[in-house]
């Protein structure tokens, strides 16, 4: 009986080939086989961000490294304190970057050390939107004189996600559903599904170094575009 069943589902393997689907004979003993059909779908829906995510940097430059890192870090400090002040809490501030590197100058057969350049970095969460142009002049006029962002993501994605898993079940229904009429069959009930990927770009605003400009610049969210794919297997009837 096993042999039957087994050779019985490699015939069918062979005969029925549709592009985007397969199908399949699943077997248990004492069992009518179980013909299935598997469908990719793919759910889709646009949120707007409620959240925006700033770099701002010192960079300092002086005639020995203890001084440059001294100086930017104090300036960090100061950046820190000021978006504080404009609304920033504490858990949402971040330092992520310090680098210390020598400044150089030679002419072809000989270097020379001029001095030392000093980084250091603040990563800022915004979580109110509409306060971005504020906390971007509190940093610039605390001496930032670096700026990148903002970049405009969701605080909880969790909604968004749900909606776009049963999108995508929905999509692999319909996809199924022409499969399975095709082979003059119909769709019985799920067997099983799996989520292969969920895609959240976040939207990125470059400012690049404009420090001193950026309270001015006109900043508009937008929205962002959520996805998710999944692999959903049917029974044929």
């Amino acid at each position: 009986m096993k042999t039957r069943y087994a050779l019985l589902a490699v015939m069918l393997a062979g005969a029925l080939v549709l592009t985007g689907c397969s199908t399949r004979v699943v077997t248990t003993d004492g069992a009518a086989p179980l013909y299935t059909v598997t469908a990719g779908g793919t759910g889709r829906a646009a949120a707007v961000p409620d959240m925006a995510e700033m770099y701002f940097g010192s960079t300092v430059v002086a005639e020995d490294a203890k001084t440059a890192l001294g100086q930017a870090s104090e300036t960090a400090e100061t950046i820190t304190a000021a978006v504080k002040d404009a609304g920033v809490a504490e858990k949402d501030i971040q330092t992520v970057n310090v680098s210390i590197w020598p400044e150089q100058s030679g002419d072809g057969t000989r270097i020379t050390v001029t001095g030392y350049r000093a980084n250091v970095q603040v990563r800022v969460k915004i979580r109110d939107i509409e306060s971005i142009g504020q906390v971007i002049g509190a940093a610039s006029e605390a001496g930032a004189n670096e700026v990148g962002g903002p970049t405009f993501t969701l605080s909880d994605d969790a909604d968004v996600r749900n909606e776009t898993i049963g999108l995508a079940i929905e999509d692999a229904r319909v996809r199924a559903k022409v499969m399975a009429e095709a082979a003059g069959k119909s769709l019985g009930e799920i067997v099983s599904v799996s989520e292969a990927n969920v895609t959240i770009p976040p939207i990125y605003y470059d400012m690049g170094v404009r420090a001193d400009a950026g309270a001015g610049v006109p900043i508009e969210p937008g929205q962002l575009d959520i996805s998710t794919s999944v692999t959903v297997v049917f029974e044929l009837k």
